[in-house]
């Protein structure tokens, strides 16, 4: 019996299995792969797939069996040169996963994406015996033939790369895998899971609790670069105030506007790729990749709950349509709901007010969970996602492409707790001063924010093969974020009173702020020999930065004039529109010195109309000691430009006092403001980056795989908000800067093994491990003034966990049945309230103990196109370590567990969902 595997992870054992990256799904075509592969000249156009094929077995000299009806309609980047016949037909076939199988009956079986097997039957038998008569089974042989993704991520040329084959260590998260993930409907937890260096943490407030910081290896969630389909993506609208303090003040992608059912793949390439792609690519670079079928779907539903009863629900609908006979346009839809979660205590100041006999205490909690007035937990969450990729062969050598994707979120989350009396219900006070006495005057009460995001994208090009093999890319871009907000339940006390002295009005629009890009890029690639390949390029870009200021009375003193409204206003003055270009041109060459040796390099000079201009370049090497061993490094500079929204945002943020509870509020004012200048403040520039890694791939067995990686990154410039200053007229104020430089050192470690248990049963195990460490070298004095205080450092350097990885376990049962096991691990680390020693006599800081949570679940193939699956995230319901006296906390105001760590504090939840593929 033989058998071909797919390491990425999903294998299964037949008379014929091959897992093999397809660029469309390819139903029917079963590649016969030897041990001993030959080697030929290709050349293989680009275009319509079945003719590629067909030149395929011309110049190979081997047979491919196929339905002529099941290849129409597909599109190749075809391949060039002197290559292995596996490797040509992979890089013919290079797209998405496919697994194709003809068994000792001769009926041929194919599953795509874990999407379950689709039976193709013949017209007659004498068509079936004709077309598997050319392929002779040898059950005796114990043959094992690899076909590996191909990625489109960290590498130009012409020649397709595998995982394998890069000098940089990727990841390749399949539809499947991020389908597996069940226990939550956020893109952006599916991959915290499955990635161990990818953090995302809790929303925790403001604008932050609709766009949910992230990191890869610790740095900040703009530090990675974000492409769809090898595009910039454009960045969100939210520059983060409240992102945990290793990532504050970033401005990054938000990915959660992405539906997840569009997706093939997702691609994360984990080392430094800004002189390959530009700005923000100082930790790595995340490839989203689409699906692109002209035909064939997925309907997907998924109902889950919390133990503690908040539920959750997902649909989504994928189906690819044929444009002509050379054309795809395949279409995405997906929407998502989100009950709030409350993790919280009862405010002590609360609880006094109702052991008094003050009734309506928290009556106006939004999420119905009352009496509590506080609400610790994610927000109350729903989204609808759209995305379409098209394209269509107006030539032999030219395909006019086209992606659109439209998300429309809605989110909302409580703020703090007005008690009356207190110093942070200063504005309930004013009116009650004035007259007032309704029911608030005894009860206080509780704002909540809401938040409505609008997200747009497309991407419209044409590329193709110019005569000498040259391809080209010529592409335009735009994207745009918009969030609105919407502040309900608060108290203007500028507005006064009404008649009959009650308050005039308690909801306000608040503003809101809009991120614009537009791109051109003009790419191309071409075979100089066919051991070097050069690339080259150039891009322009416009990025646009507006805040929008609120409606009047949301932000009018008692005189009608700017300076007084409702906490986060956004007034006229705040309000703004700021733009920037640059232009970029690169060069990429990749050169096989010796058939065990490549070498990778790349340059790439920018110039911005804020700041000037920067000159970055990469090496990166691999070299193969033995079929089994290889070594690979690299060793690159990079730079990740300061936004438009970074340099020019005005806020009034407000915080609390973990100590008493009390509301704090902070004024963010530009770093060119006059008042900033005055303290110190100057122009944004770009952060550096040097970046150096170095590792190792070995297959350990025939079944077995392990790559580990060394890396340091260091970056210089680091922008970061500023502590609160005195101003010269004594207002409190903060700004960004170029605030400090810092090291980020670790390690990943991925080890793949397979064990069969008998004939059709097996278990596929994964071990995914992160090692990191962040070091804030030295601060960069601001008259005089250290700019971050030694407690955010302390933040900086220890909330994230040093230590974290995923186990898994994926057992196939036949052809029916299978079970997932998971184990994430998050280490030891410190939460951000108080000092690691305590200083001068007051309370630590907390450390938070090391937690595993447990996944698991069940998968049923009920039919050929049907498929349920039954399972639970975290099922042993832990948590993270609550945190009370003697250390630093947050029990003054109802919060028991870490605000920001990256390991949550949800508890555990089951799941149930149903997929039909057709």
């Amino acid at each position: 019996m033989k058998q071909y595997s797919n390491k990425s992870g999903v294998t299964l054992r037949a008379s014929l299995i091959a897992g093999v990256s397809l660029g469309a799904i390819l139903f029917g075509a079963i590649p016969t792969v030897s041990a001993n592969d030959g080697i030929n000249d290709f050349n293989i156009k680009a275009g319509d797939l079945k003719t590629a094929l067909n030149v395929y077995i011309d110049q190979s000299g081997r047979q491919l069996i196929y339905r002529d009806d099941q290849v129409q309609g597909f599109a190749t980047s075809g391949t060039t040169g002197t290559l292995t016949n596996e490797n040509a037909l992979l890089q013919v076939l290079a797209g998405s996963n496919l697994v194709v199988r003809e068994d000792s009956s001769g009926a041929v079986l194919i599953a795509d994406g874990g999407s379950g097997f689709e039976a193709i039957s013949f017209t007659s038998d004498s068509e079936r015996e004709s077309m598997l008569g050319s392929y002779e089974e040898d059950d005796s042989s114990e043959e094992t033939a690899v076909f590996e993704e191909i990625v489109t991520i960290g590498s130009r040329s012409n020649k397709a790369r595998t995982i394998s084959d890069s000098p940089v260590p990727i990841d390749v998260i399949s539809a499947g895998d991020l389908d597996a993930m069940g226990g939550t409907v956020d893109l952006t937890d599916n991959l915290k899971n499955l990635i161990p260096s990818y953090t995302a943490t809790p929303a925790t407030g403001d604008a932050s609790a609709f766009v949910r910081p992230t990191s890869l290896r610790g740095t900040a969630p703009d530090q990675t670069l974000v492409l769809v389909d090898g595009k910039r993506r454009h960045r969100s609208a939210v520059v983060q105030f409240f992102a945990p303090a290793a990532g504050n003040g970033a401005q990054g992608v938000d990915i959660g506007m992405i539906p997840s059912i569009a997706l093939k793949r997702v691609e994360v390439l984990r080392d430094g790729a800004a002189a390959q792609y530009g700005s923000d690519a100082i930790a790595g670079v995340m490839n989203f990749v689409t699906k692109d079928s002209s035909e064939g779907g997925t309907y997907t539903m998924q109902y889950g709950q919390h133990y503690q009863g908040e539920a959750n629900y997902k649909i989504g609908l994928n189906q690819g349509f044929a444009l002509g006979d050379k054309g795809f346009l395949n279409v995405s839809m997906e929407y998502s709901d989100n009950a709030a979660l409350s993790r919280g205590l009862q405010r002590p100041d609360a609880q006094a007010l109702i052991d008094s006999g003050v009734q309506g205490v928290g009556a106006d909690a939004p999420f119905g969970d009352a009496p509590l007035v506080q609400t610790w937990g994610r927000p109350k969450t729903n989204a609808l996602r759209f995305f379409v990729n098209s394209g269509i062969e107006i030539s032999d050598n030219a395909t006019l492409y086209a992606r659109m994707g439209y998300a429309d979120t809605f989110g909302r989350y409580r703020f703090f707790y007005r008690r009356p009396g207190d110093e942070d219900a200063a504005a309930l006070q004013s009116v009650i001063d004035q007259g007032y006495t309704g029911s608030l005057a005894q009860t206080g009460y509780t704002p909540f924010l809401d938040g409505n995001q609008k997200d747009y994208s497309l991407v419209t090009g044409l590329k193709g093969e110019l005569s000498g093999g040259t391809y080209y890319d010529f592409s335009f871009g735009y994207g745009k974020n918009k969030l609105s907000l919407f502040l309900n339940n608060e108290i203007n006390p500028g507005l006064g009173l009404t008649a009959d002295f009650k308050i005039p009005q308690m909801n306000f629009v608040m503003g809101g702020y809009e991120q614009e890009e537009l791109s051109l890029n003009a790419d191309f690639s071409t075979p100089i020999s066919d051991s070097i390949n050069l690339a080259y390029g150039a891009e322009w870009r416009r990025e646009t930065f507006t805040a929008n200021a609120g409606e009047k009375n949301s932000y009018i003193d008692a005189n009608g004039l700017e300076g007084g409204g409702v906490d986060g206003r956004i007034s006229p003055s705040d309000a703004g529109k700021f733009s920037r270009n640059n232009i970029a041109a690169y060069i990429d060459i990749e050169q096989d010195v010796t058939d065990k040796f490549m070498l990778q390099y790349a340059v790439r000079y920018e110039n911005f109309s804020d700041f000037g201009g920067t000159i970055n370049g990469k090496v990166a090497g691999r070299y193969n000691i033995s079929d089994s061993v290889a070594l690979r490094g690299a060793v690159s500079t990079g730079f990740k430009a300061p936004t438009p929204g970074q340099a020019n945002i005005k806020a009034t943020i407000s915080t609390f006092d973990g100590a008493t509870g009390n509301l704090i509020l902070e004024g963010l004012i530009s770093a060119t403001d006059p008042k900033a200048i005055a303290a110190g403040g100057k122009k944004l520039t770009e952060e550096k980056s040097f970046n150096l890694s170095f590792g190792m791939s070995a297959d350990i067995s025939d079944n077995t795989t392990m790559t580990v990686d060394f890396y340091k990154i260091s970056v210089d410039n680091r922008i970061y908000r500023s502590g609160d200053i005195t101003a010269a007229d004594g207002s409190s104020i903060s700004f960004y800067t170029n605030a400090m430089d810092v090291n980020y050192t670790g390690v990943d470690l991925v080890i793949t093994s397979r064990q069969e248990w008998a004939s059709n049963v097996s278990t596929d195990f994964s071990l995914a491990y992160n090692y990191n460490k962040i070091n804030v070298v030295k601060q960069k004095l601001v008259n005089g003034i250290k700019p971050v205080s030694d407690a955010t450092v302390e933040d900086i350097e220890n909330n994230y966990p040093n230590n974290r990885f995923t186990l898994t376990a994926n057992t196939l049962m036949g052809d029916k049945w299978n079970l997932l096991l998971r184990a994430n691990y998050y280490g030891k680390h410190y939460d951000e309230r108080g000092r690691i020693n305590g200083v001068d006599g007051k309370p630590p800081t907390a450390q938070i103990g090391s937690v595993v949570y447990l996944d698991l679940e069940i998968g049923y193939q009920v039919t050929d196109n049907f498929r349920i699956k039954a399972g639970g995230s975290n099922i042993l319901n832990n948590f993270v370590d609550r945190i009370g006296p003697p250390n630093a906390n947050r029990l003054s105001v109802g919060l028991q567990y870490p605000r920001r760590s990256a390991a949550n504090y949800e508890g555990g939840s089951w799941y149930l969902g149903a997929n039909y593929s057709f």
